[in-house]
């Protein structure tokens, strides 16, 4: 979801938009405050009571000096100006940021980026925004500024990446075309937004939170705003998570805490649905099993993760059967055993020299690992235990990150040929 506060002042900087650090040019400097002390006395001596005259003073011989010359700078010599540049806030960054991709030098007023916007005027700040606290430092004070939990989101982050685009697009159109959707939550009133968060964050960063915008308010349910978040982001990309969170509330409307046999019957209808459950269950739910190393929902890997949710996927799209007249039980039975083997392959891949996680938990070679699970487990039932084997085969290919999945597997069903 998306969208965004504008001009406020946030604390801890001036209230002036950017401040890129030029002098104030109503400050005083000494030579000022040495000829307005001179002016004041003067000022003093013209009011004092008249005193008796003094005689005149003996003429004095007039002495021509020359000019002086007028010292040159040195080369290296730094500016007034510069002397006086400031290090941006984080913020101050972000704003420029924005205005540098619009090609504009400054913002308009707020009446007029949101003009012929109809609907309710709200503070910002009153709009459930942030599923939980940012980790970006810009967006952390904004989440600080607007405390109202997101709930009808449930894994979608408001990214500063997608702020300032946002912002970007908002200002080089020179307006706010599209309305921002607000559900007033029947079970308690609070307020969240259901589609335009990141516009929300745009404007928060640049007016303020307290900021009154209007939106676009409809009572619903908890789980009718939920599931129109769903249908909301159906009109943009999604990651892996949220499109497993979007297959599964549709299928039950909205309802997170339906049973999980609902959850199955409404969701894996298909082989391609079948990995959305998998991806909904085992990651959002930690049902029937958890994984235990950290996974990254792009491909970045920050914070140490080994591998994607995405990968992930690839590996249970490869290594689980899947049939429409498959029960839930068994399904869940072979999804557990495949998280087990998981955890124990990424475990052993942690005890062999060589192991690069971008080569080695890559898509591509998931994929076939995958499949060579696949294969094991429907002769033996027990792949389990040749993980140690599997993970020092794949470590031993090298960089296999991109190489087709099916060379892959060929190359592995084949060190492991017994």
């Amino acid at each position: 979801m998306s969208d965004d506060d504008l001009f406020g002042v946030m604390e801890g900087e001036s209230d002036e938009f950017v401040n890129f650090g030029d002098a104030d040019p109503f400050a005083k400097s000494e030579n000022d405050d040495a000829k307005d002390d001179a002016v004041t006395a003067e000022a003093g001596r013209n009011i004092q009571e008249p005193v008796a005259e003094a005689p005149a003073p003996e003429p004095t011989p007039v002495v021509i000096q020359p000019e002086p010359t007028p010292p040159v700078a040195a080369a290296t010599a730094p500016s007034l100006k510069k002397l006086a540049r400031k290090p941006l806030t984080p913020r101050q960054k972000a704003i420029g940021v924005i205005l540098r991709r619009a090609g504009v030098d400054e913002v308009p007023e707020l009446d007029h980026l949101l003009r012929n916007k109809g609907g309710k005027a709200m503070r910002i700040c009153d709009i459930g925004l942030f599923i939980d606290e940012p980790e970006d430092q810009v967006l952390a004070k904004i989440a600080k500024d607007c405390p109202c939990q997101n709930r009808v989101n449930l894994s979608a982050e408001v990214l500063l990446s997608q702020v300032k685009k946002v912002g970007s697009q908002i200002l080089q159109a020179g307006r706010m075309y599209q309305p921002i959707q607000v559900a007033r939550i029947e079970e308690d009133g609070a307020y969240e937004c259901t589609s335009g968060r990141h516009r929300l964050a745009f404007l928060a960063l640049i007016y303020g939170a307290k900021a009154n915008i209007k939106v676009y308010v409809e009572d619903m349910t908890l789980q009718e705003g939920r599931d129109a978040v769903v249908v909301a982001n159906m009109a943009r990309p999604t990651k892996a998570m949220e499109r497993a969170e979007h297959a599964v509330l549709q299928s039950v409307h909205g309802d997170v805490n339906a049973a999980q046999d609902d959850l199955y019957k409404g969701t894996a209808t298909t082989k391609n649905k079948a990995k959305k459950y998998c991806v909904f269950s085992v990651l959002k739910n930690k049902y029937p099993a958890e994984l235990t190393f950290k996974l990254s929902l792009t491909a970045s890997r920050h914070g140490g993760a080994l591998t994607t949710i995405t990968n992930i996927e690839n590996f249970w799209s490869a290594a689980l059967d899947w049939h429409k007249a498959m029960e839930r039980e068994e399904f869940d039975a072979a999804l557990k055993k495949s998280v087990e083997f998981l955890n124990k392959l990424a475990d052993q891949y942690g005890q062999t020299a060589g192991f690069d996680e971008v080569q080695h938990m890559s898509s591509m070679a998931l994929s076939a690992v995958g499949k060579y699970y696949s294969d094991v487990e429907s002769v033996t039932g027990d792949a389990i235990s040749r993980v140690p084997e599997i993970a020092t085969a794949i470590v031993q290919m090298g960089n296999i990150g991109r190489q087709k999945s099916d060379l892959t597997y060929s190359a592995l069903a084949k060190a492991l040929r017994s």
